[in-house]
């Protein structure tokens, strides 16, 4: 269980968390493009969803960057559940499903470890700032 869900013992471990979960979502902003560009409902897109995937990756993208800083837990939570949705309605039948579904696992778990550190991170930054102080 320690290599899913790493201890977090200090401001070091924090940002690494939080910044693999920003990682994660700049590869699912990029499973989104894939799907958004090459999905198969048509060959012809129209406007609208080139524009809604558009806004969905601006959108995963911005809250990649606050998830970055270590500090909000709220944008970590909004993307993880932005990955919940797209899991749900995104997994087909079949050995490329099974593929999907690997990959929106691993993510989830980059994401989920990048809640739990933003949680921590301004008990951490306090002692930090603490020991510096003194």
């Amino acid at each position: 269980m320690e290599k899913l869900f790493p201890e977090i013992a200090s401001i070091e471990d924090v940002m690494r968390l939080t910044r693999g979960g920003a990682i994660a979502g700049i590869l699912f902003c990029g499973l989104i493009l894939l799907d958004g560009l090459l999905g198969t409902s048509s060959l012809a897109r129209s406007g609208l969803q080139l524009a809604a995937t558009g806004i969905e990756t601006f959108l995963i993208l911005f809250l990649a960057w606050r998830v970055w800083s270590g500090r909000s837990f709220v944008s970590a939570i909004l993307l993880m559940a932005l990955l919940v949705l797209s899991t749900m309605t995104g997994i087909h039948d079949g050995a490329f499903g099974l593929a999907w579904m690997a990959a929106y696992f691993g993510l989830g778990l980059m994401m989920l470890n990048a809640v739990r550190a933003s949680l921590r991170h301004d008990i951490y930054s306090e002692d930090t700032s603490d020991a510096q102080a003194a």
